[in-house]
């Protein structure tokens, strides 16, 4: 299972540098700007062999974290909840190391999801204002705290 893990790590690690966030722990990737810091996590199911990507908006003005948790952040998603249905069941399944998938198939499965739906959304979060649109364009599935919520109202 080692392995599977290594190739989720590394379609992570290749994606994210392209769009300028940095690793930590190989299970977290940051990029901080004057008023956000975004972050993709990559959480272990407690069940099995499977795999969650999450993305997180911190805004600064409300706290000083440098690394904000995940369930802290005032913006989260699973990256796979903002996907249409077919790329997400395409991305559970890349994802889920008991589904059998040629090596190949599953670091180019992950890296697309993630491309798309994780770190060049996070991207456009370099602002409260821009990242609160991203949750707005991106539907239900974004979750938004109330002191975020309460910041939109008052712009």
């Amino acid at each position: 299972m080692s392995e599977g893990r290594d190739i989720v790590v590394q379609s992570l690690a290749e994606t994210a540098s392209r769009y300028g966030f940095r690793g930590v722990r190989a299970t977290n990737y940051y990029r901080e700007w004057p008023e956000t810091i975004c972050l993709l996590n990559l959480q272990k199911s407690s069940w099995g062999p499977q795999f969650y990507l999450n993305a997180a908006v911190w805004f600064t003005r409300l706290g000083p974290e440098r690394r904000p948790k995940v369930p802290n952040c005032h913006i989260h998603w699973r990256v796979n909840s903002v996907m249409e249905d077919g790329q997400s069941k395409m991305l559970t399944q890349a994802l889920d190391l008991e589904y059998p998938l040629p090596v190949e198939q599953r670091l180019s499965m992950i890296k697309s999801g993630v491309d798309a739906y994780g770190f060049r959304l996070l991207s456009l979060c370099d602002s409260e204002d821009a990242a609160l649109r991203v949750a707005e364009e991106c539907g239900p599935h974004v979750l938004v705290a109330l002191a975020a919520r309460s910041q939109e109202k008052a712009n």
